[in-house]
């Protein structure tokens, strides 16, 4: 039969009650938690298909007595009764909108959302989950406003919206959660002023608002926060002003980081008075004044890093004491004076970053000696004295950087048996003797810079073997001696420097150098060919072989090599014409044989010698044709 034909409104009407008569009859029919669970499911796009097991075909029944959705993925129940207690969601790559049908869940006490992709608004819905004690919305992309409701959830001990967009002002609401433990805002756009009545909160012992975009003074007021254990503030580079000596009220207070926040006046004393304090982190201000003495009253510190500042004055003996400290970082600052000699007996320290000061005297001499060293940075100061003997003593010394010091004395031989060393950086010092036989061996070892020194003495053919190197600099040195015939050897070496190193006769075959990208031998006593077997070289970029006592020929291989960029051979005593196939070579930008004896013509054609300034070939009276005014004789040879 057909039906009689109804308006549109009065259609609507019936479609709506049906629709509405099958909501109803759907959430009577199915226990709430259990359609709670499932419109979640279908609310939610799941592109990793975690949802598979949130299924009632494949576990049975779905029923009070028979709560089989408490054996669902992220699903936790109460024991004894059939309640949802805890619903954990994290790292799906869920997106979309939380439906209101998890208002249903009245029981629950967790929900993590953490770790998807859910942007857009922050669905207050979650706020109507009266009984929740943790809310873990960390690590996605929510980018409005935070939206309000969140003070209905009276119970809550713990929120952690990390690493989210929100933007707008930090939201004063939160403030009414008297039973708060844990607030993180951290890793979001928040801007404006640190409310002041954040310092009100009663139980608070973790608050994290760093990584934002906030601005102003900081709050006095946060020195209240009497149970404060965790305070991170840092970067915020539109903060300003002095750290607050209120701060020295947080006498519970363990670990406290307000880096890169733009801050200026001198260090507060009164935080001397944080003995509970394990961890103080202030680098990237404009600090000013000199290092308070109370601060080596802090005997729990374990991490002191007042580094990136303006701080001057000398380092406070006293630190000499703090023996829980494991990291002491206070580089790019204008201190002065003397390392305190009982910074190397500190049992656990494993960092000592002290470069871009003006420090003077020694290294302390039992620095190391503790066994726990991993990293030592006191580079670009004004130390002098012998290199520590037994600074990698415990094997995990890794990183050893002293450049531009006045240490003197010859290298220890413990270092080259430090199998933990991976950048080892000594340049612009006065160092004298030989290198120790054994850096080579050295599994972990990747970078080495030993120029401008007073080294001697033979090169180890060791380097030749090392399995990790790809950076070794031996510069400005007097070896007066050969190049061990396996330095190419090295499988991943990158750049080999040993100009102004007095290296003497003949540059050893390229065999081995496949990964070479840099080869610099300028000025040095080198005579003898340049070895044809270059073309080994194939990912050779830069080639720098001036100012030596080469002669024969420039070998043909050069040209050929695919990667080639830079070519320096000037000032050898270089014979023959300039291979003809350099015209082809489409990678070279630069390219100078001045002050050889080369004869014939420059190549005229190709993309690099047109445009190369006459320079890159004065000094070789045999030269012609080209950029030269000199124009080559009818039937010059061209090799």
């Amino acid at each position: 039969m057909k039906l009689p034909f109804l308006p549109f409104p009065i259609t609507f009407f019936f479609f709506h009650l049906f629709r509405t008569s099958l909501l109803v009859f759907s959430a009577t029919t199915l226990p709430l938690p259990l359609h709670s669970l499932l419109s979640v499911k279908t609310a939610l796009k799941d592109p990793l298909n975690t949802f598979q097991d949130w299924n009632l075909s494949r576990t049975g029944g779905g029923s009070i007595q028979d709560p089989v959705w408490c054996s669902w993925s992220g699903v936790k129940c109460n024991p004894t009764a059939s309640q949802i207690t805890s619903l954990d969601l994290s790292h799906r790559n869920l997106s979309g909108v939380i439906p209101a049908e998890i208002s249903y869940l009245t029981s629950l006490v967790l929900l993590n959302l953490s770790g998807n992709a859910f942007d857009g608004l922050l669905s207050p819905v979650i706020f109507e989950l009266s009984s929740l004690r943790i809310l873990d919305i960390s690590h996605n992309n929510f980018n409005s406003e935070f939206p309000p409701g969140i003070s209905k959830l009276k119970f809550l001990r713990v929120f952690n919206a990390y690493s989210n967009s929100f933007t707008g002002p930090l939201p004063k609401e939160f403030v009414n959660l008297r039973l708060l433990e844990e607030l993180n805002l951290g890793g979001s756009y928040f801007k404006g002023e640190i409310p002041r009545s954040y310092g009100s909160f009663l139980k608070l012992k973790y608050l994290h608002l760093a990584g934002n975009k906030l601005e102003g003074p900081l709050p006095p007021e946060l020195g209240f926060l009497i149970q404060l254990e965790h305070l991170e503030l840092g970067y915020n580079e539109f903060l300003s002003g002095n750290v607050p000596e209120e701060f020295a009220l947080l006498t519970n207070l363990q670990y406290l980081d307000i880096s890169e926040c733009n801050l200026s006046g001198n260090l507060p004393p009164q935080l001397g008075n944080l003995t509970k304090l394990e961890n103080l982190l202030l680098f990237m201000n404009q600090i000013t004044g000199e290092i308070p003495v109370s601060y080596t009253n802090l005997k729990a510190l374990k991490a002191l890093d007042l580094s990136d500042n303006q701080l001057s004055g000398t380092i406070p003996e006293g630190l000499s004491s703090l023996k829980e400290l494991t990291r002491l970082s206070l580089l790019k600052n204008e201190l002065t004076g003397e390392i305190p000699p009982g910074i190397g007996e500190l049992p656990y320290l494993d960092t000592l970053a002290l470069w871009n000061n003006n420090l003077t005297g020694i290294l302390p001499q039992n620095l190391g000696s503790n066994g726990n060293l991993l990293w030592v940075d006191v580079s670009n100061n004004s130390l002098s004295g012998p290199i520590p003997p037994n600074i990698c003593q415990g094997n995990k010394l890794y990183k050893l950087i002293l450049f531009s010091n006045k240490f003197f004395g010859s290298l220890p031989d413990s270092l080259a048996n430090c199998t933990s060393l991976y950048r080892f950086r000594i340049q612009d010092n006065q160092l004298n003797g030989s290198i120790p036989y054994g850096f080579g061996l050295l599994p972990n070892l990747s970078f080495v810079d030993l120029s401008k020194n007073n080294f001697t003495g033979e090169i180890p053919e060791d380097l030749g073997n090392s399995q990790q190197l790809h950076f070794l600099n031996i510069s400005v040195n007097y070896f007066y001696t050969a190049l061990p015939k396996n330095i190419w050897s090295a499988p991943n070496l990158q750049i080999f420097s040993a100009s102004s190193c007095k290296l003497k006769s003949k540059i050893p075959d390229f065999i081995g150098c496949i990964n070479l990208y840099k080869i610099e031998l300028q000025e040095n006593l080198l005579d003898g060919s340049i070895p044809s077997d270059i073309g080994h070289c194939e990912r050779l970029v830069s080639l720098n072989l001036s100012l030596n006592s080469l002669a024969g020929i420039i070998p043909l291989e050069i040209s050929t090599l695919p990667a080639i960029a830079d070519v320096d051979l000037s000032r050898n005593f270089l014979t023959g014409s300039i291979p003809s196939n350099f015209a082809n070579c489409s990678t070279l930008e630069s390219f100078n044989v001045s002050y050889n004896l080369l004869t014939g013509p420059i190549p005229a054609s190709g993309t690099i010698f047109p445009n190369l300034h006459p320079s890159s070939f004065s000094g070789n009276q045999g030269l012609c044709g080209g950029v030269l005014p000199k124009q080559c004789a009818e039937g010059a040879s061209r090799a």
